[in-house]
C-alpha cells in the first residue's frame, strides 16, 4: 500500500512539474513574440573604427532593455562601388521587409539612402537615422512623419581652436590658411560642402579643397600644400585608386601612413581613424555620442510610444580628441595638456606600447545578437528570431528596374529640421 502511494505522490509531482515547465516556456514564448524590435542597420562593415565606437554608444544606450536586439551590416565601405551599393540596399530593404522592425536605427549615409528613405511615411515603420553628412531633405526627412535622429557635423569650434592654439605655437599671423584633402567619396563631397557653408571660421581662412581620385593626384595635393595653406585637414581617404584607369584602391593605412610621412605642413585628422590609422592628432565628431542619442531616440519611440515627430533632429555637439604618443612628436604639433587628458580620459590616446596599426579590440563586448553582415553570409534557415541571412534573400529579391543612384548634392540649401 505504501508502495503505491509512493508512486502516486512521484507521479502527481512530475505532473506539477511539467505544468511548470509548460508555463514558464509558453510565458517565455508569448513574451518574446510580442517583444518590440530594433533594428540596427550599419551602412558599413564592424573592422571600421567609427561603426566599433558607435556601436558602444548604443550599447551605452540600450543596457539590457527587454527588446529584440537585432543587427545588419551593409559594408559598403569595403566595397565602395555603385552596383554593390544597390545590391546591397536591395538586401538590406528584404531584411527590413522580413523583421518587420518597429524601429530602425539607421547608422551613416548609404543606410538611409539605399534603405532608410524608402520608408519614409512608412506608417509602420519608425526610423532613427544617426551619423548622417548630408542635409536632412536629401533624404525627405526633413517633411517626414516616422522620422527623427542626429546629424553627424564637423566640429567647427574645436577644429577652430586646435589650428588656433597651433599657430600661436608656430608664430603665424592671421588669416591662418587651412586646406581640406580629401578622397572623392559621397560622404566627403557632404562633409566639403558643410566645411565651406561654415560662416564663423575667423580668424581662419579655408582655402579651396582638395579631393583626389587617384594616389598619385592625392600625392600631389599633399606635396604642394604648403603653396596654398598653413595646416592640411583630411577626413577620409578610403576611395583613393592606384590610377586613373584602375578600380583597385589603395589601402588606406598605406594612403595615411604615406600622408603623414610627407606632409610639408602640419595635418589634422577630423575623423578619430585618421589618427588612429597613421596621424597624429584627430579633432573628430564623437562616434559615442551619435550611438548613443540615436539609440536614446530609438528607445524614447518604444518605450514611451511617442512620434519621431515629436523628437527635434539633433546636431553632434561634443568634440572628441584623438592622439598618438609615438607620431605626436614627429608632427610638428605641440598641444595643451588638456588636450591629451581629454584623449586619455576618452581612452583615445593611443600610447607607445599598442600596435598602432590596428584599432584597439572590442573582444570584451559581447554582442547583444548575432550580427549579419553582407560579405559573410551563411547558408541556414530563416528562423524569427535573427536577422534573415542576406544571401538566401538576395537570392529571391528581384528587381523590375534599377534603383535611382544617390541623389545630387544640394549645396546652399539648409535642411528645413
Amino acid at each position: 500500500m505504501m508502495n503505491v502511494q509512493n508512486s502516486v505522490v512521484s507521479i502527481v509531482k512530475k505532473i506539477i512539474m511539467a505544468l511548470c515547465l509548460c508555463v514558464t516556456v509558453g510565458y517565455f514564448f508569448v513574451t518574446s513574440v510580442h517583444r518590440k524590435t530594433l533594428l540596427v542597420l550599419h551602412s558599413y562593415g564592424q573592422d571600421y573604427a567609427w561603426v566599433r565606437d558607435v556601436n558602444i554608444g548604443i550599447k551605452r544606450a540600450i543596457g539590457k532593455s527587454n527588446y529584440n536586439i537585432l543587427w545588419h551590416y551593409m559594408d559598403t565601405k569595403n566595397h565602395p562601388e555603385e552596383d554593390f551599393k544597390k545590391k546591397s540596399g536591395i538586401i538590406a530593404r528584404r531584411v527590413v521587409d522580413y523583421v518587420k522592425p518597429d524601429v530602425v536605427l539607421a547608422i551613416d549615409d548609404d543606410a538611409q539612402n539605399y534603405v532608410a528613405k524608402h520608408y519614409v511615411n512608412n506608417e509602420k515603420i519608425k526610423i532613427v537615422f544617426a551619423g548622417v553628412n548630408a542635409k536632412a531633405s536629401q533624404y525627405g526627412y526633413d517633411k517626414a512623419k516616422n522620422v527623427t535622429g542626429i546629424l553627424e557635423r564637423v566640429p567647427y569650434e574645436g577644429i577652430k581652436a586646435a589650428i588656433q592654439t597651433q599657430a600661436d605655437l608656430l608664430g603665424l599671423k592671421p588669416p591662418y590658411k587651412v586646406i581640406h584633402i580629401s578622397d572623392q567619396s559621397i560622404i566627403v563631397k557632404y562633409d566639403d560642402i558643410n566645411l565651406h557653408e561654415y560662416k564663423n571660421w575667423h580668424p581662419i581662412n579655408l582655402v579651396p579643397s582638395q579631393l583626389a581620385g587617384t594616389f598619385d593626384e592625392w600625392k600631389k595635393a599633399i606635396l604642394e600644400s604648403k603653396k596654398h595653406a598653413d595646416f592640411i585637414l583630411v577626413s577620409n581617404y578610403r576611395k583613393v585608386y592606384k590610377d586613373a584607369k584602375s578600380k583597385e584602391i589603395v589601402p588606406f593605412k598605406e594612403v595615411i601612413q604615406w600622408t603623414f610621412k610627407n606632409a610639408p605642413i602640419p595635418l589634422i585628422g577630423i575623423n578619430g581613424f585618421v589618427c588612429e590609422e597613421g596621424a597624429s592628432v584627430s579633432i573628430a565628431t564623437s562616434p559615442f555620442e551619435q550611438g548613443e542619442t540615436g539609440a536614446k531616440m530609438a528607445l524614447a519611440i518604444l518605450e514611451e510610444k511617442v512620434e519621431p515627430s515629436d523628437i527635434p533632429i539633433q546636431t553632434s555637439t561634443y568634440p572628441m580628441v584623438f592622439m598618438s604618443e609615438e607620431r605626436l612628436p614627429l608632427s610638428g604639433l605641440k598641444f595643451p595638456q588638456i588636450y591629451e587628458a581629454f584623449a586619455r580620459a576618452t581612452d583615445k590616446f593611443f600610447g607607445k606600447v599598442q600596435e598602432l596599426s590596428k584599432p584597439k579590440s572590442d573582444n570584451k563586448e559581447q554582442p547583444i545578437q548575432q550580427p549579419v553582415n553582407n560579405s559573410q553570409a551563411v547558408k541556414q534557415p530563416i528562423t524569427p528570431t535573427q536577422v534573415a541571412n542576406p544571401q538566401q534573400i538576395a537570392n529571391t529579391a528581384t528587381v523590375s528596374k534599377p534603383y535611382p543612384p544617390v541623389n545630387n548634392i544640394q549645396p546652399d540649401r539648409p535642411a528645413k529640421l
